[in-house]
């Protein structure tokens, strides 16, 4: 008679029961052992473990108490469950008569730990098919802890169900039984898929607990989600879930706009529990081996992580690490750096959770709070990122500080900064206070890498951060941990804002009086076509009639197709290309507004400036009418406000729920791209879509954009060359335009001198520059010279040390460099672009740009096939062309024309390709793969970073081959 074949999910409990009993060295308990019917409780088991780990406790309890003794254990057991979740019970312990005793003993964290001996008599067992009411109901798995349930486990199989039925069958069990409230994990999966839960009554306490977007064996013969039962349930991790990772929630009451909460208990997610495990484990062992906590950790988490729980975790392990064998605590104090806003909300309500830290924990509210918290050498402490450099120069100089070891964790630096960075190369044509277009944040990732560099010690560093910029990336390395956008997505935590994107091209015409015409043009002065491209197109985009024309389109799209999302609360952002055209924009919706009677209203978001044709100062306290200590993010969560008009501020790291608009009137790309349409991305109850509008003919690279970075950090880090410095050193003092002495003779004033003769000799040294170096293209890429020199010392700094002559260097450079270009009077160019006006402009509607996978481009060249090379064009020429499109922008044309030709001087290659003129072969092969490396190497020595991870550049005929065939066709050209 032919054997029975087992149902598909019979098959799959059984491997599951097998490998429990085979690897982890379960055993199976029998239905019978479990003799409370009411809680489930292996009696005789609980018993075992008390006589065997506490005999001389029970002894005492017994003399009390006689053969009544195990009924008084029981009693006292059953009478706590009423109102404490059991889990608290094992990690406080149980009281019994006066008595304590422990349900069970965590891994010892150090050598003094009561634990240390006990560990081993814990004993984990597992009810395959647990039976449970009168109608003998079923779970497929219940797991056992010294004879009490810790985790139940339903299971399919996906021939037949999947996990949403394992959900859906913990949802509809009855949950008066104590076997849905006792155990702190309740599992449901199928064969490829998991989800985990504290509290099984509700399907959307079931959240996705899988190790990345598609589960793999890491062991031939296992099923995709092996991870489950070879980690999740291993003994190890049980335990560490009990002694640790588990968080109580408390009950709150309602108050204020907070609605009531009932008490809850915490579960990390898989990649959360990863992240802290494996920092953990892997500091430790640096520990170990070197005797130093100095380690940079990079966690590549999206939006939607739960990044401030990790940070609360993170920090709760490390507090309680110990070195290896000792009772010293391996981390003395970790600081948890985050923006203000955080530090007001998210991470002081998360932390407060964690109730076990509230006397080690200090939240650095007030002015005086970080001084006294670090005199009291509190374990945790909590701050701002603004904060950072102070605290680094206080344990610095500090002796008693020097001593400890310190972690930071940053939480992601992102969120948008009032001050703003003094570019180190200005444009001659512009005054440093205009602001035609909003001068650059400063990236906070630049300005937290810098502070590392310039104070790197024996510390600790985790940087959290969705997007990493390519300097974080060389800072810190390749991603340490990652859980992705598209994980995020694929899990319900965020929207997915870059599903499609509508289009609109901005077409207008350019005027500009003063212009000669083609007749005269033999006169007009030259200018580099990007600097021009990119003025002259802010021309364009802060024209009135051109704004009032967008406005208006984008208030019709706002009231037709956002205005109805989120049951008719959704909210919008319009992003522009200046304060100046943030303020005209304002204005009009504003008046537009109050025409349609609209029953919401406008809020212009922008750090403070004075407007180049009024002189007037410009507040956005003012403009918004704010009350006194008002915040227009506060503001902005009334359902009377809508929509919010912004320039550079809130593109990145503003979070609001309710935004479900957006509105980009000022080209973004790549990584900033991502960071500003993921404004969107929040989850909110009734959101589904978002509907995202592009002016700037742009929306292709968006979409790529996200393309990128939707699987984690495209960047490579690259290893740090001690010589990069050392050169360009020799290259500057070979210009001759200052020397070595320039710099000691500067730095002694800097010392003791006043200002005045600082600036005195500030003047002598930019007039010596302008008197050698007559042309504007000598001068720029001189003063780019000097700002790769600092750039580079800065960065390398932390991986090498330089002679003093070097450093010293670096500091002359780096305050003189700013200054060799005199702002002050406008330049000929500036007068024709202010001249220039719109005379026809309009917006066309160019489609949805869908983002169905990977985003097609288009070769990379240019019309003619003479290769990516840019040309000067005047003023008159670039009217002419603004309007053509190009797929690549005018700041890397620049880039492009500079690399070029700078290899074209190399006398290195000039001598290679002539020794080898005639061998074609070696040309078009090897020799081609050099030379286009060794552009690589320039661009990235130049922190071009986008390009080298840009396809466009890199692949087989791109940018970077054709500028190396321009390059060796040009010097074989020569040699002819």
């Amino acid at each position: 008679m032919a054997k029975k074949k087992k149902a598909p999910e019979l098959t799959f409990q059984q491997h599951i029961a097998d490998y429990l009993v085979r690897e982890h060295g379960y055993a199976v308990l029998e239905q019978s052992e479990i003799t409370d019917s009411e809680h489930f409780i292996a009696e005789d088991q609980l018993w075992a473990f008390l006589k065997a780990s506490q005999a001389d406790t029970l002894k005492k309890l017994v003399d009390d108490y006689g053969t009544d003794a195990r009924e008084e254990v029981f009693k006292a057991l059953r009478n706590e469950l009423e109102h404490t979740p059991l889990w608290m019970l094992f990690r406080q312990g149980l009281p019994v008569r006066g008595l304590e005793f422990r349900l069970f003993y965590p891994k010892p964290r150090s050598a003094a730990s009561a634990a240390a001996t006990k560990y081993a008599e814990n004993r984990i067992t597992f009810r395959p098919h647990f039976y449970f009411g009168d109608a003998n109901h079923e779970i497929d798995f219940v797991l056992y802890l010294n004879g009490l349930p810790i985790v139940a486990m339903e299971l399919k199989h996906e021939a037949n169900q999947n996990v949403h039925d394992a959900v859906a069958q913990f949802t509809q069990r009855d949950h008066t039984q104590n076997i849905f409230q006792h155990p702190f994990l309740y599992l449901a999966a199928d064969t490829s898929d998991a989800m985990a839960a504290t509290d099984p009554r509700r399907g959307q306490n079931f959240r996705w607990h899988n190790r990345g977007l598609t589960n793999t064996p890491t062991n031939a013969g296992e099923y995709p989600v092996e991870f489950l039962y070879r980690e999740v349930l291993s003994p190890e991790h049980l335990l560490e879930a009990l002694s640790f990772f588990l968080v109580r929630v408390p009950k709150r009451e309602a108050e204020d706009d907070k609605p009531a909460r009932p008490a809850s208990t915490l579960f990390p997610r898989y990649h959360q529990s990863r992240l802290v495990r494996r920092v953990a484990e892997d500091i430790t062992a640096h520990f170990a081996t070197t005797g130093d906590i100095g380690k940079k950790y990079l966690a590549d988490h999206s939006a939607g992580s739960g990044k401030t729980l990790s940070i609360c975790w993170l920090a709760d392990r490390l507090h309680s690490l110990f070195k290896p064998g000792t009772n010293e605590k391996l981390v003395d104090i970790t600081f948890i750096l985050t923006d203000r806003k955080s530090l007001d909300t998210n991470i002081r309500e998360d932390i407060d959770q964690f109730t076990h830290l509230a006397g080690v924990v200090g939240i650095a509210k007030k002015a005086d709070d970080l001084p006294r918290f670090l005199r009291e050498r509190k374990s945790i402490i909590v701050t701002t990122q603004q904060k950072f450099a102070w605290v680094l120069e206080e344990i610095q100089q500090n002796p008693e500080l020097k001593t400890l070891r310190v972690a930071f964790l940053i939480d992601e630096a992102h969120r948008s900064q009032e001050g703003q960075m003094g570019a180190a190369i200005r444009l001659p044509f512009r005054k440093e206070s205009e602001p035609d277009i909003e001068a650059p944040e400063e990236d906070l990732e630049e300005q937290i890498a810098k502070v590392i560099r310039e104070h790197d010690l024996n510390q600790l560093f985790v940087a959290f951060t969705a997007t990493p910029a390519p300097v974080t990336v060389s800072m810190f390395g390749k991603p340490f941990d990652s859980y992705t956008e598209a994980e995020a997505i694929a899990e319900g935590y965020i929207v997915d804002v870059a599903a499609s994107i509508i289009s609109y091209k901005t077409l207008y015409n350019l005027h500009c009086p003063i212009v000669p015409t083609a007749e005269e043009n033999d006169g007009e002065k030259l200018y580099p076509k990007g600097v021009v491209s990119r003025a002259l197109q802010n021309v364009a985009f802060q024209d009135d009639g051109l704004i009032q024309y967008k406005a208006e389109v984008m208030l019709r799209i706002f009231e037709k197709d956002v205005q109805p999302l989120i049951g008719g609360r959704a909210k919008a952002m319009i992003v522009t290309s200046s304060r100046v055209a943030g303020l005209r924009y304002f204005n009009i919706i504003k008046e537009k507004l109050k025409e349609r009677g609209a029953d919401y209203k406008v809020l212009f978001a922008f750090s403070d400036f004075v407007h180049p044709q009024t002189n007037a100062a410009i507040s956005e306290h003012a403009v918004n009418e704010l009350q006194t200590g008002e915040l227009i993010e506060d503001r902005f969560e009334g359902d009377d406000y809508r929509i919010m008009v912004v320039a550079n501020k809130f593109q990145t790291g503003f979070d609001q729920p309710l935004l479900a608009g957006m509105f980009l009137d000022k080209p973004v790309l790549e990584r900033n791209a991502v960071q500003t349409v993921s404004r969107l991305n929040r989850c909110h109850s009734g959101k589904k879509d978002v509907v995202v509008v592009d002016f700037t003919n742009n929306a292709r690279q968006i979409l790529k954009a996200f393309a990128r970075y939707r699987k984690g950090t495209p960047f490579e880090p690259e290893e740090p060359d001690q010589e990069t410095c050392l050169k360009l050193h020799a290259e500057i003092l070979a210009a001759g335009v200052f020397t070595q002495k320039d710099a000691g003779d500067l730095l002694t004033l800097l010392k003791s001198g006043t200002d005045a003769q600082v600036q005195f000799q500030v003047n002598a040294l930019r007039t010596r520059f302008q008197a050698r170096l007559t042309g504007w293209e000598e001068r720029k890429a001189f003063a780019y010279l000097l700002a790769r020199f600092v750039k580079g010392f800065h960065f390398l700094a932390c991986f090498f040390t330089y002679p003093p002559a070097v450093q010293e260097f670096a500091t002359f450079a780096d305050y003189v460099g700013p200054q060799l270009v005199k702002a002050g009077t406008v330049s000929e160019l500036m007068q024709q672009i202010r001249a220039t006006v719109v005379t026809r402009a309009a917006v066309q509607y160019q489609g949805v740009m869908n983002s169905g996978g990977p985003v097609k481009l288009q070769p990379g060249t240019r019309k003619g096939g003479a290769g990516p090379v840019p040309v000067k064009s005047s003023v008159q020429d670039m009217i002419a062309q603004i309007l053509a499109e190009h797929q690549i922008t005018d700041d890397e044309a620049l880039y492009i024309r500079e690399v070029t030709e700078e290899k074209i001087a190399d006398p290195v290659i000039r001598a290679t390709v002539q020794a080898h003129r005639g061998n074609v072969i070696y040309l078009e092969g090897p020799y081609h793969g050099q030379v286009n490396g060794e552009i690589q190497t320039t661009y990235n020595s130049r922190g071009r970073y986008e390009e080298l991870a840009d396809p466009k550049y890199t692949d087989t005929g791109g940018i970077f081959d054709i500028m190396a065939v321009t390059v060796i066709q040009t010097h074989l050209s020569l040699a002819a």
